[in-house]
């Protein structure tokens, strides 16, 4: 197993998560299964968590050790086989930065997504204009501004995914912030009502504050993985994983408990327009 490998995808991280239920169903540690195979610990421990491409020869090998029936076998054979889902995000851009296109990525597969945006509005929903004026503000280069704004309005065509489940909870810091002037300003708070009432998308805006009114994250739950938490930084993000993202999940719910109801929150983005338009 030595030599250079592919890094995990959001795909093999819940495939790893499945082999690992079937070693644990099998009452086999990491250990054992290490050794049959004659694989280092840290190897099948890597696998198990997503941490690393999984290839069908990875996947047989365990098959056998664990014993799986013929179509057990065949079927996760298969599921490692599944030519990875390519995007944009595979050959981003000149501007944008390979941790882009990893949020991209994850997005891709997250069966659900939340937005904790204390002070901004999320990237997900923000028009072209608003994100410009954002995007220098953050000391975004002028000559890559264009293409960052093309790599969010391709991010944001999952919003038409079918099945979509997007909770965007917006603190009242980011809209009464008129970014941009009150002409863009205002346009950025109509598009908020407009995608607030879009099939799978949740807009609530939170007045209580919080301990975690000083910081956004993006929270990203699988089907049969764990969970992926990014945090943005001034020139830089962090991926967080598994249980590193628990605090995360609790803030959801504490945020999700304070937040004013989607009908409550349109009313107060409504009053917000006009208040910005009689203002300008």
């Amino acid at each position: 197993m030595g030599g250079r490998h592919r890094p995990g995808s959001p795909r093999d991280r819940s495939l790893g998560a499945e082999l690992r239920a079937i070693r644990e169903a099998c009452g086999k540690s990491l250990h054992e299964v290490a050794a049959a195979i004659q694989w280092n610990v840290s190897t099948l421990s890597r696998l198990e968590r997503g941490q690393r491409h999984i290839s069908p020869e990875a996947v047989m090998g365990l098959a056998v050790v664990y014993e799986l029936p013929a179509t057990r076998r065949d079927e996760l054979v298969a599921w490692a086989s599944k030519p990875v889902a390519l995007g944009w995000w595979d050959r981003p851009p000149a501007g944008v930065g390979p941790d882009l296109g990893a949020l991209a990525s994850y997005e891709h597969e997250a069966a659900r997504l939340t937005n904790w945006a204390p002070g901004i509005i999320p990237g997900l929903l923000q028009i072209p204009d608003y994100s410009a004026i954002a995007m220098r503000g953050t000391g975004v280069s002028e000559k890559d501004v264009n293409s960052r704004i093309g790599a969010r309005l391709q991010r944001q065509e999952l919003l038409d995914r079918r099945g979509l489940d997007f909770l965007a909870l917006i603190g009242s810091h980011a809209v009464t912030n008129p970014i941009g002037g009150p002409t863009v300003f205002a346009k950025q708070l109509r598009h908020l009502v407009t995608m607030s009432r879009r099939d799978g998308l949740t807009v609530r805006l939170v007045d209580t504050p919080t301990p975690h009114t000083f910081a956004s994250w993006h929270l990203m739950d699988y089907e049969k993985a764990g969970s992926v938490v990014v945090l943005e930084h001034l020139g830089s993000t962090t991926f967080l994983f598994d249980e590193e993202t628990e605090p995360y999940s609790a803030a959801r719910k504490e945020l999700r408990d304070q937040a004013l109801s989607e009908r409550a929150t349109r009313d107060r983005l409504e009053e917000l327009i006009e208040q910005t338009i009689l203002g300008s």
